[in-house]
Formats: structure tokens, sequence, C-alpha cells
């Protein structure tokens, strides 16, 4: 099963990139046996942020295309409404959606989101 990354993604995506024909062919042959990583969605998240992309769309796609490893669809889902409602930074989503409703953080934006900070009484 390959990993695609980043540039796969946005290759696809866009018709007018030089790397768009060769994203297609690739997907018809590997169609089905793809996977990707987190982490692809975070670099794609900020690319679309730049944009002024909607993020929930962007990884609804991918996650079509791609299976995602070491974190779950419900994970990334999360993550991008969060970016795409409530205005919520990229990596702070991100950390919010894996946390599992408790974090060690020193940032407020995670109370406001509902989630338990722990430890910041310590600073």
């Amino acid at each position: 099963m390959p990993y695609a990354d980043t540039d796969f993604f946005i290759a696809i995506s866009n018709s007018n990139d030089r790397l768009n024909s060769w994203a297609i062919k690739s997907l018809e042959n590997y169609k089905g046996t793809i996977f990707t990583s987190i982490l692809t969605l975070v670099e794609l998240a900020l690319v679309s942020v730049r944009k002024g992309v909607p993020i929930e769309g962007m990884i609804a796609s991918v996650l079509s295309i791609a299976e995602l490893r070491g974190a779950s669809k419900q994970n990334a889902l999360a993550a991008a409404h969060l970016i795409d409602h409530d205005g919520v930074g990229v990596f702070d989503a991100f950390h919010a959606s894996l946390c599992e409703g408790e974090i060690m953080s020193s940032d407020h934006i995670y109370e406001k989101l509902g989630v338990r900070r722990v430890g910041y009484e310590y600073l």
C-alpha cells in the first residue's frame, strides 16, 4: 500500500498543477490501496487555511481516497470542524481532537472547547 503525502492531494485537486496528470494516473492505478497520516492532513489544513479553502470538505475528500492511519476519521473531521467553524488554529484543533478530552497545556483555548486542562496549576 503506498503512502500519499501532501503534494499528491494538492495535485489531484488542482487541474492546473503540473503534477495533476501524474496524481490522477496514480489514483487510478492504486485506488483502494492508498493510505496517509494525520501529518498530511495537518499540512493540507495549513495550506487550505492560507488559501481560504474550507477544511471539512477537503479532509472529507482526502479520506474518501486514502485510509487514515495513526488517527481516526472522526479525529480528523473534528479538527476540521474546529478550524472551519470555531476559528481554532490548525495545531490546537488537531491536539484537541486527539487528546481524548484531557490535555496538559498552558493554552486556555482548550477550556473553551470543553477539553479539561491538567497540570497547568503547576505553572
